[in-house]
């Protein structure tokens, strides 16, 4: 017996697993969590867009022209290069007084079906402008290029942006999905 009004297998909200990951050009809108677990934490809104992704020999000779790249992809690997822009915003009243920062790690390439990482290349700097290690205000907008490396025959890659969240004050959120092709 089916029950009326009842959808069998919803799909997921946009972004918020690999099924259904963000097209690149495609805003999201995610919520993050700022202080500590002892405290009432304060809510921010992130605006995330992937706004073009570089790959393979492109990638390369972008990274190379830049002096960010000096030797090739491991073996079965080539780069790619994610152009984002990332806005932090407050929520609510106020402007809020957190700096945000994206760290190293937050920002992955990760295989198409999610269950498969890939390490990201070892370099001196990320290509400019960067957006590792770069502070936002409430209220600021920055884009910026991040260096990745997936396998040569990974088609569908995708991008595994890690959101912030004080530890059991609201849950856990998972991390935001983006499309690398």
């Amino acid at each position: 017996m089916e029950l009326q009004g009842v959808i069998k297998n919803p799909d997921p909200a946009l972004g918020s697993s690999q099924r259904n990951p963000v097209p690149i050009g495609k805003t999201i809108k995610t919520k993050i969590e700022r202080g500590d677990r002892y405290s009432a934490p304060v809510i921010y809104d992130l605006e995330i867009t992937l706004l073009e992704i570089l790959r393979g020999q492109e990638a390369w000779e972008r990274g190379k022209a830049q002096e960010v790249l000096n030797e090739l992809a491991k073996s079965g690997f080539e780069y790619i290069l994610a152009h984002l822009k990332v806005g932090f915003f407050r929520r609510g009243r106020g402007l809020g007084g957190d700096v945000y920062e994206i760290r190293e790690g937050q920002i992955l390439a990760v295989s198409a079906d999610g269950k498969t990482q890939y390490e990201i290349p070892a370099v001196p700097q990320q290509p400019q402008p960067q957006l590792v290690d770069l502070s936002f205000k409430p209220g600021e907008s920055h884009s910026g290029w991040i260096l990745l490396q997936v396998p040569k025959n990974e088609a569908k890659p995708l991008l595994l942006f890690n959101r912030e969240y004080v530890e059991n004050v609201f849950g856990i959120w998972g991390p935001i999905w983006f499309c690398l092709y």
